[in-house]
């Protein structure tokens, strides 16, 4: 019985052993099997996203949001039933919620939103301190056809911006823009919203534009040749002090100019023309250059010399005739620019030489950023009650060095794909708000919850003792007490509002002393005292 007991029993482990994965024999283990579930096809753009990205690196993402997007009017819809179902809601303001809500839906479909079919993300340290980031706005073919996809203009260039950047440039921006398609999208977008303020504001424009200007606004339009940039120069032969509410902070002399790309001289004649009633500006006209310099007397800051000028189909708007002539020196060749320069080189690796728009930001305005920043979280944040502990904590989340940056854009038939090389990955600006907030938060509340708390436990015993010290003149006048007579607590117990039969008491845990009739009363904590 016993053996055939313990045979049973081996029979039922051996069972239950291959149920659960065991081997209860002496050969080799079965190889174990791989269940492979069917999932139901479905289309994706992660194959077309990807493509655009590089693996390997310490973050990638892909997120298709063609699902959701595709329904977003469909969402809408649902929030604007909610609204408008309020009880409270009267109905002139359900009248205007069908209004917004109108025009969003309108937006969602004109923009091309809702075409939007994946967002990709890809950092990869390229060299210590150096992350190559891509971004992809990804679209199918034969789609994206809102206005979104649009305003960027043309297809992708080389970028002649960076021809005109001086080599101490800190920092630049170029990009496309197609003007008359913005204008044009405002004025259907702003007509069909039914807001008649802001309508009667655009149809306005023009004409007030007109008397403003002397120029027509068509002509202005046609007139703009669909590329704009800016870039700002530190000139490091002369340092100058800037006044910040942290203190005073050196930095070099800044330059900056404004460059749109033009197909005629109409804008620049037109300030060639209301600058001829003013003496003091300086005409220089030569081969290939038209400028006018107003100089300002003024004693500002660095060098200011407001000018303009028309070169190579491009308008300047710069502080000075010194950089505009620096900008053509660099174009033409006279002068090495920004690009010939070891950090941008360093940057430009592995980078697009053509796009619809580049930013630049060299290490020298970033260092600038870093210097401000640095000023900003101590001065403050320790003058302001929450000491340097605090301070130190906030500036440790944010940049620990100064940041650099070059990014190019371009569009393609099947969306946006952005490119650059900088000193933070995406993986740092994804985790940030993360971190960053609640810490900040923290740091800032916390310390400053103590304080108010701190404040407010002081007020509430300066307001005892105030009732100690009415008490006691209280009872002096009745029992004829005069100034020097001895007062004890319980002399002063029926002219006061007890909370359970006891005295008041220090909310901070101090004790009270009462003193001789004329003396107020006093609590143990230095600063709890009457004035």
């Amino acid at each position: 019985m016993k053996r055939n007991s313990l045979i049973l029993g081996v029979a039922t482990l051996a069972a239950l052993g291959s149920l659960a994965g065991f081997n209860f024999g002496c050969g080799k283990p079965a190889a174990p099997t791989r269940s492979v579930i069917a999932l139901p096809s479905e289309r994706t753009s992660f194959a077309e996203v990807s493509d655009q990205l590089d693996p390997g690196g310490n973050f990638y993402l892909y997120l298709g949001t063609a699902q959701w997007l595709e329904h977003l009017s469909t969402t809408v819809e649902q929030w604007r039933t909610t609204l408008t179902a309020l009880p409270a809601l009267p109905p002139d303001k359900a009248a205007d919620v069908n209004q917004a809500f109108d025009a969003v839906n309108r937006l969602i479909q004109d923009s091309g939103v809702q075409d939007l079919s994946g967002v990709g993300l890809s950092s990869v340290e390229v060299e210590k301190g150096m992350f190559h980031n891509k971004m992809f706005l990804h679209h199918y073919p034969k789609t994206g056809n809102g206005f979104l996809w649009k305003l960027s203009g043309r297809p992708p260039h080389p970028l002649t911006g960076l021809d005109l950047l001086p080599a101490n440039t800190a920092l630049a921006v170029f990009t496309d823009l197609d003007l008359p398609l913005t204008w044009k999208v405002l004025q259907d977008e702003i007509s069909k919203a039914g807001y008649p303020q802001a309508d009667d504001f655009l149809q306005n424009l023009p004409a007030q534009f007109e008397q403003r200007t002397q120029l027509k606004w068509e002509a202005m339009l046609k007139s703009l040749g669909g590329e704009y940039g800016f870039a700002l120069t530190l000139n490091e032969a002369n340092p100058i002090t800037l006044p910040l509410p942290t203190g005073a902070l050196t930095i070099p002399e800044p330059g900056l100019f404004v460059v749109l790309k033009v197909n005629d001289d109409l804008l620049f004649d037109r300030i060639d023309e209301a600058l001829k009633a003013n003496p003091q500006t300086i005409k220089a006209d030569q081969a290939g250059l038209k400028l006018r310099t107003m100089p300002v007397p003024l004693p500002l800051i660095g060098t200011l010399r407001p000018s303009a000028a028309s070169s190579g189909g491009y308008l300047f708007i710069a502080s000075s005739d010194a950089l505009v002539k620096e900008a053509l020196a660099v174009k033409s060749g006279k002068s090495p620019g920004l690009t010939s320069t070891a950090e941008f080189k360093r940057l430009a690796k592995l980078m697009p030489d053509q796009g619809n728009g580049f930013s630049y930001m060299g290490a020298s305005f970033g260092k600038i950023l870093f210097q401000i920043q640095q000023q900003a979280l101590s001065g403050p944040l320790a003058q302001g009650g929450n000491g340097p502990a605090q301070a130190k904590l906030i500036q440790s989340l944010f940049n620990s060095q100064p940041a650099f940056a070059y990014t190019v854009t371009a569009t393609a038939a099947d969306g946006v794909l952005s490119t650059g090389n900088g000193s933070q990955s995406f993986a740092n600006l994804a985790l940030l708000p993360a971190v960053a907030v609640p810490a900040m938060m923290s740091a800032i509340a916390i310390p400053n919850f103590v304080k108010a708390r701190t404040t407010a436990q002081k007020n509430a015993c300066i307001n005892n003792l105030r009732q100690l010290d009415a008490a006691e003149n209280q009872w002096a006048l009745e029992n004829n007490k005069k100034t020097g007579a001895p007062c004890t607590a319980n002399d002063l117990k029926p002219y006061l509002k007890l909370v359970n039969g006891q005295m008041p008491k220090c909310p901070q845990d101090g004790s009270y002393s009462i003193h001789a009739v004329g003396e107020a009363p006093t609590c143990s904590i230095a600063d709890h005292q009457l004035p």
